[in-house]
Order: C-alpha cells, then sequence, then structure tokens
C-alpha cells in the first residue's frame, strides 16, 4: 500500500496571530488608499473694489439672483474647449454655486461703488426711491484654445462674458396718478473677453480674471444706476442700452 504524503496548506506555516495581524495591516493600508484623495480647493468671485463714487446720500438696490446656464451653474470650475468638450474640476471649486457666487459679488461691488444697500437679503426698507438690478449672463465661460502663438505656450485661456441686465427704480412714495416706473427702467448688455494669465499658477490666474471680468461688470452697471438716477445716459462704449 503506498503511502500518501499530506502537503500542509500554505496558510497553516503561518501562526493565527500573524494572519491577524497582516489582516489588520492589509486593512490600514486600504484605508489610507481612500483617505489620500486630494482635498478639494476652494475660490470665491468677490471682488476688492476702491469706491469711485462719493455718495453723500445712502442709495437702496435690490440685486436680484442672476440668470447663468445649468451648464455652468455648478461649484466644480468648468472649463469650455472650443471643440465643445467641457471639463468639469471636481478638485477646483467655488464657495458656492456660480450664479450665487455672481449675485454676491455683483452686489458687494455695487455696494462699495454706490455706497448703497443691498435689500434684498438685509430686509432694510427705506422711504425713497431704490433701484432693483435683474442680471442674465449668457456666457460666463473659461475657454480653452490651442494658443497660435510659440512664446505663449500650447494653450491660450480666457474669459468670456455676455451679460444683459435692467434696472428698475422703485419710489414707493410716487403717487400712483404719477408716471409710471416702468418708463424709467434701463435695460443694457456687454460682450468681452478677459485674458488668463499664462504664467504662475493656472488655478489662480483663472480666478484673477474671472474676477477682473466680474468687476467690469459691477462697473457697467453702477455706471447704469447712476444714469437712471441722473436721467442720463450711460456714458461707456462697451455698453449698449436701449
Amino acid at each position: 500500500m503506498l503511502n500518501k504524503k499530506y502537503k500542509t496548506p500554505s496558510f497553516a506555516l503561518f501562526p493565527r496571530r500573524t494572519i491577524s495581524r497582516l489582516t489588520l495591516l492589509s486593512m490600514l493600508i486600504g484605508l489610507t488608499a481612500c483617505s489620500s484623495s486630494p482635498t478639494p480647493n476652494y475660490y470665491t468671485l468677490t471682488p476688492k473694489i476702491t469706491p469711485l463714487i462719493s455718495a453723500t446720500n445712502i442709495r437702496m438696490i435690490e440685486v436680484l439672483p442672476v440668470g447663468l446656464p445649468d451648464r455652468l451653474n455648478r461649484i466644480p470650475m468648468v472649463l469650455q474647449e472650443i471643440s465643445g468638450k467641457s471639463n468639469v474640476l471636481d478638485n477646483e471649486r467655488w464657495t458656492s454655486i456660480l450664479a450665487s457666487e455672481l449675485r454676491d459679488g455683483l452686489s458687494a461691488g455695487l455696494q462699495q461703488k454706490l455706497g448703497a444697500v443691498d435689500r434684498y437679503n438685509s430686509g432694510v426698507r427705506g422711504s425713497g426711491v431704490s433701484y432693483r438690478i435683474a442680471t442674465d449672463f449668457s456666457h460666463f465661460d473659461i475657454v480653452d484654445q490651442p494658443s497660435t502663438n510659440l512664446l505663449m505656450g500650447p494653450i491660450d485661456r480666457k474669459i468670456e462674458v455676455a451679460v444683459a441686465w435692467t434696472i428698475k427704480p422703485d419710489n414707493p412714495s410716487r403717487a400712483l396718478t404719477q408716471m409710471n416706473t416702468q418708463n424709467l427702467q434701463l435695460s443694457c448688455r456687454m460682450t468681452f473677453t478677459d485674458i488668463v494669465a499664462t504664467d504662475g499658477n493656472k488655478i489662480q490666474a483663472i480666478v484673477d480674471a474671472s474676477r477682473q471680468s466680474l468687476n467690469q461688470v459691477i462697473n457697467a452697471v453702477a455706471a447704469s444706476v447712476v444714469a437712471v438716477e441722473s436721467k442720463t445716459k450711460v456714458n461707456r462704449p462697451d455698453v449698449v442700452c436701449f
């Protein structure tokens, strides 16, 4: 009768305590891998603005939520390619959805420039005229395109902005028999492009160019409010009003 050799299983060569330690080590490695994902970076569009208009009286404004296409209205930054492809940067984010960033930045900038109070969130009610501001961005795009200038690198980046707004004065003390304020409202639009700097940190350069673009809109809207208040024309070549 032949004697068959019994083959010891490989796991039996290790003590149970060693196997437990190996299992625990594997679990720790797995947890470390899960926790090593990049931490998102957050940015805001709220601009730093020096007031340009000296106001003796506090103006009252009401900056409504802005319109923005759904493709842009998210927290992660979206880079558009000229081919139509969109790249969502999940680890580079605005502090809130882009529409809220634009409204809050517009409100903060107008309050500083006009010496105004935004009653939309504050709930402040005055007895004088307030200016309701409705804004719609059809474009606030971060665009990547191949560069034709070898000195500028392989990619040119720019911020493309197309925006329209309406200024409507609201005077609670005006008698109903007097002229309707609908006839005094002013609608304007502007379109422009800001170039993103190619040196330094790419994302910070995008944020800086986006703030600069929003600052241009703030300047134009502030000039529109002053024009409605003084019943004059908006004296800006980059703005069309009707």
